[in-house]
This record gives C-alpha cells, sequence and structure tokens, in this order.
C-alpha cells in the first residue's frame, strides 16, 4: 500500500544544531533539545513528552572509524538498526512499508518505513528510519509514532527530512 507523503502546508521553523552540523524545517509546536549521550552527538524534536510513542525526531551523528569507513556504511547502519529492532522486545516481526534510495543534501541516503507491536504496551508503531553517509560519519535519524497517526506524522517527517541541511560533517 503506498504511502501518502505529500508536502503539508502548515507554517514552519528551521532549526539548526550546532552538536550535530544538522540542521531541519519541522511545523511550529516542535521543540528540539540535545542529548547528553557521550558517544554521539545527538538532537532530538518533539511536540510532547511523556506520552508513549508521542511523535518524534532523533538525529544522531556516528562516527565512523577511519578503517572500517567505506561508501555504503550508511546501508550497513540501516541493515543494523533493522535487525536490532526485530530482535528487540517487539511482539510480532516487522512489517516493512516502504525502503528507498535516496539523494539527501547531496548524500546517499537509505529511507526505511516499518510497523511493529511494541510487546510491553501492545501499541503499534510506525518508525521512519533514515540513514545518511557522510565524509568520515553516519547520520542516522529514527522518527517514530503511533500506527494510528502516521498518516498525519509520516508527511511531516518526509518533508523533514527533505530539508535537511548536513553543515559540518
Amino acid at each position: 500500500m503506498p504511502i501518502n507523503i505529500e508536502n503539508n502546508a502548515k507554517p514552519k521553523l528551521r532549526f539548526s544544531s550546532k552538536r550535530t552540523g544538522v540542521s531541519i524545517t519541522l511545523p511550529i509546536g516542535w521543540h528540539q533539545e540535545s542529548s547528553e549521550d557521550p558517544n554521539h552527538a545527538t538532537d532530538i524534536y518533539y511536540q510532547s513528552l511523556g506520552e508513549p510513542y508521542s511523535p518524534c525526531i532523533t538525529v544522531k551523528i556516528i562516527e565512523i572509524p577511519e578503517a572500517e569507513y567505506h561508501q555504503n556504511n550508511y546501508q550497513e547502519l540501516s541493515e543494523v538498526l533493522l535487525a536490532e529492532q526485530a530482535q528487540s522486545s517487539f511482539s510480532q516481526t516487522l512489517e516493512i512499508l516502504e525502503q528507498l534510495i535516496e539523494n539527501i543534501d547531496d548524500h546517499a541516503a537509505r529511507i526505511d518505513i516499518f510497523k511493529m507491536i511494541d510487546a510491553e504496551t501492545k501499541i503499534e508503531v510506525t518508525q521512519y528510519q533514515v540513514t545518511i553517509q557522510l565524509a568520515a560519519s553516519v547520520c542516522g535519524i529514527v522518527a517514530i509514532m503511533k500506527t494510528e497517526d502516521q498518516d498525519f506524522y509520516l508527511p511531516v517527517f518526509n518533508e523533514a527530512v527533505r530539508s535537511l541541511k548536513l553543515t559540518t560533517y
């Protein structure tokens, strides 16, 4: 079933992060905070906190050791993330909705959209996952929402990802 990823016409704000070097455009009403993750530069974007699977976007820069760097690190990271999701606390196998190879801000990228059921809460969730190949790192983006809200939020996430500017890496 194709997913409608049309542009939505809400007013937007541009967020820029010195920590990750990523700027992103989101509808007014979203907020940004930097994570205290000591291993990776991380930003989190959200509308509200507290409720399980409130829509949020996590942007993380993962440095690649020079000896392990190659042009398909982003593909490897996508596969690792999918495998981790499939093996984690989710009660069913993942249902892949869409997989795309894209070019985001002149960088090779992969988008995986899938849904699953959280074993603990029994909430059906949809995850929009992006990996982007950078010069010495990979930018990983995970956006998550309740599946019942995906028709509203997938276009928001899709437009946000296509608005990305990767400045410091």
